[in-house]
């Protein structure tokens, strides 16, 4: 997916061409095929294609690859924030078993956003639309890293 392929839901356009950067250029992004879908201020969306070496037990998906995709959305909600967002904590609930060969949706979101951490919250959905896990997560500003400043 291609930069303008990505919903600019009003984040400085600086910003936002910082985070789409890491599509190209993160490791892990391109290991497990996330792709955005939007960023906005305190919020983000990726999706993932399900391939079969993710599974775990009959055709059922990893719940590690599950847990991967929640803690990058909710990393990239912190980054539109202009900040290095770092992961201190999180939970995840799964609702429903995910299968390969499909499409998983995560929506990230900014609850709360104090001067040193960041709660942020993510849906996570499968090609049905049905909620599959939920995750919070509690992350750190990184502020000795400007996201401005940061090369990718």
């Amino acid at each position: 997916m291609h930069k303008s392929e990505v919903e600019n839901k009003g984040i400085a356009k600086g910003i936002f061409d910082v985070i789409c950067s890491i599509q190209e250029h993160s490791p892990i992004f391109r290991t497990l095929g996330f792709k955005f879908m939007y960023l906005g201020e305190g919020a983000a969306g990726l999706k993932m294609h399900l391939d079969p070496e993710y599974s775990s037990y009959a055709g059922r998906v990893n719940g590690g690859i599950i847990a991967a995709l929640a803690d990058n959305v909710m990393g990239m909600a912190g980054l539109t924030l202009g900040h290095i967002a770092r992961t201190v904590d999180m939970s995840l609930n799964y609702f429903a078993p995910v299968f390969e060969e499909t499409e998983l949706t995560a929506e990230g979101y900014v609850i709360n956003a104090g001067q040193t951490l960041i709660v942020i919250e993510a849906d996570l959905f499968n090609n049905a639309g049905k909620l599959v896990a939920k995750s919070r997560g509690t992350y750190i500003r990184d502020k000795k890293s400007n996201l401005m400043e940061a090369m990718f």
